[in-house]
């Protein structure tokens, strides 16, 4: 696809570079999950036990309790973290000099008539990745509630979601590098 750039000259143009002016599912993904913490929450502050488990190993026994309030805090905080960690950047990221941009094909996407369709890639996929780490961490966070109030299920559970979860953010990672979404389109 030819577009002129700023200079006035044809360009090649990523087959990603179509603006949309729409919101994506990626940004839909975050959204929802933003909403279903939420809902976690609010539903745990209601239902909770007075003392909650504060730690669990990795074989399923608490090691530590603690309060409905000092889990709800601190799942409220690791929410409004998590959703900063992930929607600041891409914010940011016109104000940031691009020597701090950690971008496969630096070369090609800070270029000014690239450097629209590297932002909202880049904000995509910092919605994907908020979304599955708020979901995690929300699978963690019921998992804290289930087990305080004695309905926890099988220990293994938990090491199930986090080999699920590393192995979606590694497979996302590896197509970022070594996948076409990220690939400058050849002349």
């Amino acid at each position: 696809m030819d577009a002129m750039s700023t200079t006035g000259r044809a360009t090649q143009t990523h087959p990603d570079a179509t603006p949309s002016g729409r919101i994506g599912a990626a940004h839909v993904a975050l959204v929802a999950a933003c909403v279903a913490y939420g809902i976690l929450l609010l539903w745990q502050a209601f239902t909770l036990p007075d003392s909650v488990p504060g730690h669990i190993d990795g074989a399923g026994n608490v090691t530590r309790w603690g309060s409905r309030t000092e889990h709800l805090v601190l799942g409220g905080v690791m929410g409004i973290g998590m959703v900063a960690i992930f929607v600041l950047p891409g914010l940011l990221a016109d104000k940031l000099p691009t020597d701090m941009l950690n971008l496969p094909h630096k070369d090609y996407w800070t270029r000014p008539e690239n450097w629209p369709t590297a932002r909202r890639m880049l904000n995509e996929d910092l919605a994907w990745f908020g979304a599955a780490t708020l979901v995690f961490v929300g699978v963690l966070m019921w998992q804290m509630g289930a087990v305080a109030s004695g309905t926890a299920g099988p220990w293994w559970v938990f090491w199930v979601v986090t080999a699920a979860y590393l192995v979606g953010v590694l497979a996302h990672s590896w197509s970022m590098v070594k996948g076409s979404r990220w690939r400058p389109p050849t002349p």
